[in-house]
C-alpha cells in the first residue's frame, strides 16, 4: 500500500513536470508566434480604428468574381489611406447607382453608361480611371461566338440569336450600336436577351444558347482558349470610371485618389502585387476627367434619335 502510494505521488509529479514543460513551450511558441507577426497584428489595430469607407462595383461580374477581383484593391486602400475600405455589392447595375446616390457607398466603380445617365442628374465626380497593360485609358468590348461557328461577319447575325449584358452596361449599348451599323437591327435577330454579367453572356455563347454574344473584351480574352472567338471589336471608349458620391468631403477624395494615383509607380517599383486584382484595375490609374467620355455619349445619343426616328 505505501508503494502504490509512492508511485502515485512520483507518478503525479512526473506528469506535473510534463505539463510544466509543455506550459513553457506554448509560451515560448506564442512568444515567438508573436514577434513574427507583430506586424500584421498591429496593422490589424490599426484598421479598427479607421473610419469605415463603403466602396460599391456594379454588378457586371457575378459576386463571388467581384470579391476575388476588387478585395485586393479594397485592402490596398485601407493600407494607403486613412479609412478602411468596405465592399458593398449590390443585386444590380442600379443598385449600386442608388447605393452612390442615396450615401450608402462613398466610392463606386461605375460603367460608361450608368457614370452617364448618374451624373445628368446627380453631383458624382469621376476621380480616376484605370488603365491598361499599355498604360492608355482605352477600353473596348466584343462581339463574340464559338471558334467552330461558320459565322465571320456582323451581316451575317441577321436571323441569329444574340446574348448583351444587362441594360444598364454600356456594352449592350455599343453592341446595339455596332449590329445597327452593319444592317442588323435587333427585330432582324431570332431572339435577344439582356443577361445580368458578361461571364454569363460568354457562358451561354459558349454552350451555344447564342450565336453570339457582347461581352467586355477583358471577358473574351479570359475565355479565348476556353472556344470563344471575337467577330468584331468596338472602338476605343474610356475604362470605367472610379467615382465619388457627392456627399464625400474633397479631403477624403484626395486621399482616396492619391492612393489610386500613386499604385502604378507602386508596381512598376515592386512594392506592391497586383496579381489576382480584377484584370480592369490591376495595372493602376490614371486621373479620370468627364470630358472623357464625350464618344459613348455620342452613341447613346445616336440610338436615342434612332429609337425616336422609329
Amino acid at each position: 500500500m505505501i508503494m502504490s502510494r509512492l508511485d502515485l505521488h512520483v507518478r503525479f509529479k512526473a506528469l506535473g513536470l510534463v505539463f510544466i514543460f509543455i506550459g513553457i513551450s506554448l509560451i515560448g511558441y506564442k512568444l515567438t508566434l508573436d514577434i513574427k507577426t507583430v506586424s500584421p497584428i498591429i496593422k490589424h489595430d490599426n484598421l479598427q480604428n479607421k473610419e469605415v469607407v463603403y466602396f460599391g462595383v456594379i454588378s457586371r461580374y457575378t459576386p463571388r468574381s467581384i470579391i476575388e477581383g476588387y478585395q485586393p484593391l479594397m485592402d490596398y486602400l485601407s493600407e494607403h489611406t486613412p479609412y478602411r475600405f468596405k465592399l458593398r455589392l449590390s443585386r444590380g447595375y442600379l443598385e449600386t447607382v442608388r447605393q452612390l446616390t442615396e450615401g450608402e457607398v462613398d466610392f463606386a466603380s461605375l460603367g460608361n453608361y450608368t457614370y452617364i445617365k448618374t451624373r445628368q442628374d446627380h453631383d458624382i465626380k469621376c476621380i480616376a480611371m484605370p488603365i491598361n497593360s499599355d498604360g492608355n485609358l482605352k477600353n473596348y468590348d466584343d462581339i463574340i461566338v464559338r471558334t467552330d461557328s461558320p459565322l465571320q461577319s456582323l451581316a451575317e447575325l441577321k436571323d441569329k440569336s444574340f446574348a448583351f449584358a444587362s441594360r444598364q452596361s454600356f456594352s449592350s449599348w455599343m453592341g446595339i450600336w455596332m449590329l445597327h451599323e452593319a444592317g442588323v437591327v435587333l427585330t432582324s435577330l431570332s431572339k435577344y436577351e439582356h443577361l445580368n454579367y458578361h461571364d454569363l453572356v460568354a457562358e451561354k455563347v459558349l454552350r451555344g444558347d447564342f450565336d453570339a454574344g457582347m461581352v467586355k473584351a477583358v471577358v473574351a480574352e479570359q475565355y479565348h482558349d476556353s472556344g470563344l472567338r471575337v467577330l468584331a471589336r468596338s472602338p476605343a471608349i474610356p475604362s470605367v470610371p472610379l467615382v465619388a458620391g457627392a456627399h464625400v468631403d474633397s479631403m477624403e477624395i484626395a486621399a482616396v485618389q492619391k492612393a489610386l494615383l500613386d499604385l502604378k509607380s507602386l508596381i512598376e517599383n515592386g512594392t506592391v502585387s497586383t496579381a489576382g486584382w480584377d484584370s480592369e484595375v490591376a495595372h493602376g490609374f490614371r486621373a479620370g476627367h468627364d470630358s472623357l467620355y464625350s464618344f459613348p455619349r455620342s452613341i447613346l445619343a445616336h440610338l436615342d434619335s434612332i429609337n425616336h426616328a422609329n
